[in-house]
């Protein structure tokens, strides 16, 4: 018998309806600091967009390339054969890789001279973080039971928020002291500006992380599971039950271009309307993020235990639901607003209710999806949402403020006219999902 497979099966599986155990909790804040440390190193660039685009000449449209664009070309790719990864090798050690690579990727981001070193050294931190969510998710539905998995998917994407104010909070104290001392020296590599200086030392922590990991046991799998799933098998449970799979995709998609669309463009919007300084709308805008997401993941991930415990046919798409349509208020009104106070009150609401959708779009995958194929399905579905979230959210304002409003400062009108109409037509998938998600939820679980 393999020797490591006969440790993993020393690892305790939850059994449906058991709550799960200290160690499982443990295992899920790890996880969910992992998340947290990609999204340091993903939402950086939001941070430094400003002094970046003085010192290498670059449009907001190719600013939300490198938000955008530039990150999910190789984790669109990758995600689905990583996902199939996910389903057959050890999980903990994909994500200790995985870390690894994006870390040195945000440290290469520092050493960019022009759009196009700095574009590739973003391919790089997409490609490392590819291998994140669907071993994550695949660990932590392992170790929870249904009945928890709303509450341990949210303490996950908890890190995501998390994250981005840590990259706005840490990476502004990082760069206002870099700012102060003139940048930063490295031995062999010389003087580095003081935005670039920030995406080195930020890199740091993940190497930190990848150590700490070692402490994660892998979990035992189902018996049927342990024969490798292909991703042509997973594509065609997805086409079988293809209705379901797309509206809730689609539904999902429109939650995250929201999200990203938002996270991608505030410190610059901050900078812009009200005349701040990279670290000032860091501070601001991270000080924010880590007050009001939190409680939107974990009021997301309890909305969705409690739709399931009480019977919804879709637990995840009333979540959705109210995420996006209360975002289109909110939205217009920190969009025309000049009153500093009241645009982060609104920034703060905003938050709360766009990220209430986060955990429930992962959660409903992991409802929709037999163990055995998780990881595989996960990935695509994490592939999806990404080129569309996060591939076109940010370049779409972008491209909107260049090109349709033709003025920098007119910002805040681009963010309320795409999230305006996204948010109407997500919440419409949403309600479409509803007739489909709850005869394959059922099949999934007898699976």
């Amino acid at each position: 018998m393999n020797p490591t497979l006969a440790a993993e099966n020393l690892v305790e599986r939850p059994v449906t309806g058991t709550p799960a155990t200290v160690y499982a909790w443990y295992v899920a804040l790890l996880l969910s600091t992992g998340h947290l440390v990609s999204f340091i190193d993903r939402f950086l660039m939001s941070l430094v967009m400003e002094p970046l685009k003085h010192d290498l000449g670059v449009s907001d449209t190719q600013l939300g390339l490198l938000q955008g664009t530039g990150f999910v070309i190789l984790y669109t790719l990758l995600a689905v054969p990583l996902g199939r990864m996910a389903d057959s090798v050890n999980r903990r050690n994909l994500i200790i890789a995985g870390i690894l690579l994006w870390s040195i990727a945000t440290a290469l981001c520092g050493l960019a001279y022009s759009f196009g070193t700095l574009f590739l050294a973003r391919i790089g931190v997409g490609f490392g973080e590819a291998a994140l969510v669907p071993a994550a998710m695949s660990i932590l539905a392992s170790y929870f039971p249904r009945s928890q998995i709303g509450r341990a998917v949210s303490v996950f994407t908890l890190g995501a928020s998390l994250g981005k104010s840590a990259a706005l909070i840490g990476g502004g104290a990082v760069l206002a002291a870099l700012t102060v001392t003139g940048g930063l020296w490295l031995p062999g590599l010389g003087h580095l500006m003081p935005w670039q200086g920030t995406f080195v030392l930020m890199a740091i922590p993940g190497i930190v992380l990848a150590l700490l990991l070692l402490t994660v046991r892998e979990p035992a799998r189902v018996a049927s599971s342990t024969i490798k799933p292909s991703i042509a098998s997973a594509a065609a449970y997805v086409r079988t039950h293809g209705k379901a799979y797309f509206s809730h995709t689609a539904a999902a998609s429109a939650v995250i271009l929201v999200i990203q669309s938002l996270a991608a463009w505030a410190p610059t919007f901050y900078q812009r309307l009200f005349d701040l300084t990279a670290p000032q709308a860091g501070l601001l805008v991270g000080s924010v993020i880590l007050i009001a997401a939190p409680a939107g993941h974990l009021t997301g991930g309890y909305l969705t235990d409690l739709f399931e415990k009480r019977g919804s046919p879709a637990p995840a798409a009333p979540v959705m639901i109210i995420s996006l349509i209360g975002a289109i208020p909110v939205m217009i009104l920190l969009g025309l607003t000049r009153s500093l106070p009241v645009s982060l009150v609104a920034y703060g609401l905003l938050n709360f209710g766009v990220t209430m959708g986060a955990p429930a779009s992962l959660a409903g995958i992991q409802m929709l999806t037999p163990d055995r194929l998780r990881g595989v399905v996960t990935s695509m579905f994490l592939a999806t949402i990404t080129l569309i979230g996060i591939g076109f959210g940010p370049p779409l304002v972008g491209f909107v403020t260049d090109n349709l409003f033709h003025d920098p400062q007119a910002l805040g009108r681009s963010l309320i006219l795409v999230i305006t109409v996204v948010g109407i037509l997500g919440s419409a998938l949403a309600v479409l999902s509803r007739r489909f998600f709850a005869a394959t939820a059922a099949l999934s679980s007898s699976n």
